[in-house]
């Protein structure tokens, strides 16, 4: 029996190339540009929070 250790339903896929989005690598990348621009993880003006908040209100 073959144990496969990724699901492929929770795979993201970029919309303009069609490419699997490696979601480690993406995080790893917003943390190094939050931190490279001095911004904060938590918090009112922080990256969680506007990630929450691009989430939970999608352009109309």
């Amino acid at each position: 029996m073959t144990d496969f250790t990724t699901d492929r339903a929770e795979e993201m896929i970029d919309p303009v190339t069609g490419e699997i989005i490696d979601q480690k690598d993406l995080a790893e990348r917003l943390l190094a540009q939050a931190k490279e621009q001095g911004v904060s993880l938590v918090g009112p003006g922080g990256l969680l929070n506007q990630l929450m908040k691009n989430w939970a209100d999608p352009i109309s």
